[in-house]
């Protein structure tokens, strides 16, 4: 099946290395920490005090074995910006840990500008988002405003949930006439766009595989679903992986110290 997808649009040539800052310095902790693991601090609970107590609790615990950690909107959503940038980004700040903020920004630019803005101003040092929004008045705004804090932007490139493969491998056709993978054209971008890194699902290491290789060796790689979805992190990392990103595997045992070091695996510059 073939789709016209008119998004593959190059983004201007006045466009930096953007991010450049929070690259290094999750690869500063990765090699001090001797981790590539990426803390998906993702809780749920009913009682917000409860659940601001236990992701405390586990990020203290594994404070010296993951390299940053990431929050998705349910801590967001359920403590509140204020309490989540008060405690929690704090609490990774002591630490040294850079922040990611699992938005995965998808909406016009004066949107997405407004949330990225805020999610550098609490203090997240990057934010995920989905370059099917394309760049003009798209994520064009988040990228400047990660240029003026010299923050990060990481692309989601293709998922680990086993719905999203039907849409990320289809094949679509380029305005040029050229057909390709979903994932591939959005690859593509994220290079063109000077991203500071892509977010592959661990969950498919020949897609990992291929990432890397249209990539090249320097682009980070950002892999969720290893261990509760199915993703093996050995595979992900022989594939091209730079970086698990590991949550329900962690924080549900009920030694997440223990579980953290089982995922442990040093990063080389």
């Amino acid at each position: 099946m073939w789709v016209w997808v008119a998004f593959y649009r190059p983004a201007p040539k006045r466009i930096g290395p953007f991010g450049v800052p929070f690259q290094e310095k999750i690869l500063r902790v990765a090699q001090k920490n001797g981790t590539r693991t990426v803390l998906a601090l993702d809780l749920e609970d009913a009682d917000p005090s409860r659940l601001l107590a236990r992701s405390r609790e586990v990020l203290e615990s594994v404070r010296g074995l993951v390299c940053a950690v990431k929050i998705n909107r349910q801590l967001v959503m359920a403590l509140g910006l204020g309490v989540v940038a008060d405690s929690i980004l704090k609490l990774a700040k002591d630490y040294s840990l850079p922040t990611i903020m699992d938005a995965k920004l998808n909406d016009v630019g004066h949107t997405n500008g407004f949330m990225a803005r805020t999610y550098f101003d609490m203090g997240f040092d990057a934010v995920i988002a989905s370059p099917v929004a394309g760049w003009e008045n798209g994520l064009d705004t988040v990228f400047e405003a990660a240029k003026s804090g010299e923050k990060g932007v990481l692309l989601l490139t293709y998922m680990s949930n086993p719905g999203a493969e039907p849409f990320y491998s289809l094949m679509a056709q380029r305005p040029d006439g050229h057909g390709k993978p979903v994932f591939e054209i959005l690859t593509e971008l994220a290079i063109e766009w000077k991203a500071s890194g892509v977010v592959v699902g661990a969950t498919q290491p020949r897609v990992v595989a291929r990432v890397r290789q249209l990539a090249g060796p320097k682009l980070p790689i950002y892999s969720p679903g290893v261990g509760t979805q199915g993703g093996d992190s050995t595979a992900a990392l022989e594939a091209g992986s730079t970086y698990l990103i590991v949550g329900r595997s962690i924080y549900n045992s009920p030694d997440p110290a223990k579980a953290a070091m089982e995922f442990r695996r040093p990063i080389q510059a």
